[in-house]
């Protein structure tokens, strides 16, 4: 009973966290507020409007101030935060660790739903997520450091090799650091290994869904890829769920 209670008051913890920090983060051409907001009619959105789920289905999905038709965005944040703390804490319990990963996953959550809106990754947020990165090794396991750190130097190296190799095979002529620093912060949380599993599945997810999206949807090559730092926010959700699996399997077929 008090798992269940947990997951419930930490999922919608982290969604309400998750929700609104979208929301403050500007998108391109946009307004920003110091405080959650309606995106037709800016208006601040007090505590009841952003209940998970119950704030969504009482008002039908629609802003009680305008009217005006909420972002689905909404409710697909608060099932896969309240999915993915439920999922991790009967995966593998309570423990302060989990608490850290936990807490870092609903960072790639966030980051998943603001590369798919087009907004901006902004530094606070990437900050944040690198200050509890440190703090996590520092505290729990602090002779893991130093390799947290190099793995963070060599996530910094391989998102830039892959940055500087798509801008000569393609038409992309920006070098994306945000990707760059998505990078080091995976490789920082994560380790060696684990920051290895995640780019390989950015890397074959990337392969697999653009090449579906060309063969069977027409899409246009500089179309079909999805944005890497979305991908990379994915695997390394991945990663922290099923990333020991995937090496005990790879070793034990070595």
């Amino acid at each position: 009973m008090l798992t269940i209670l947990g997951v419930i008051v930490l999922g919608f913890v982290f969604a309400i966290l998750s929700n609104a920090t979208i929301d403050q983060t500007p998108k391109k051409r946009n307004f920003s507020r110091p405080t959650p907001y309606c995106p037709s009619c800016a208006t601040k959105l007090d505590w009841k409007d952003m209940l998970p789920f119950w704030s969504y289905f009482r008002n039908s999905g629609k802003c009680p101030y305008c009217d005006a038709a909420l972002p689905l965005r909404k409710l697909l944040v608060d099932i896969f935060e309240v999915t993915w703390v439920a999922f991790y804490i009967f995966r593998f319990g309570w423990s302060y660790e989990g608490t850290m990963a936990m807490l870092y996953g609903m960072a790639l959550i966030g980051i998943i739903f603001l590369t798919k809106e087009k907004r901006e990754l902004n530094d606070s947020l990437l900050l944040s997520m690198g200050m509890l990165a440190v703090i996590h090794f520092l505290a729990y396991n602090p002779d893991r450091f130093p390799e947290a750190a190099l793995s963070m130097i060599l996530g910094i190296a391989a998102l830039a090799l892959y940055n500087l190799i798509k801008i000569f095979a393609t038409d992309e002529s920006t070098f994306e650091l945000t990707e760059v620093k998505l990078g080091a912060l995976l490789g920082l949380f994560l380790g060696m290994k684990l920051g290895l599993v995640a780019l390989f599945f950015a890397l074959a997810g990337g392969a697999v869904i653009g090449s579906v999206n060309v063969k069977y949807f027409n899409k246009a090559t500089d179309e079909a890829m999805p944005q890497f730092s979305e991908l990379m926010a994915a695997s390394g959700l991945i990663s922290l769920l099923w990333g020991q699996d995937v090496l005990i399997f790879y070793q034990s077929i070595m």
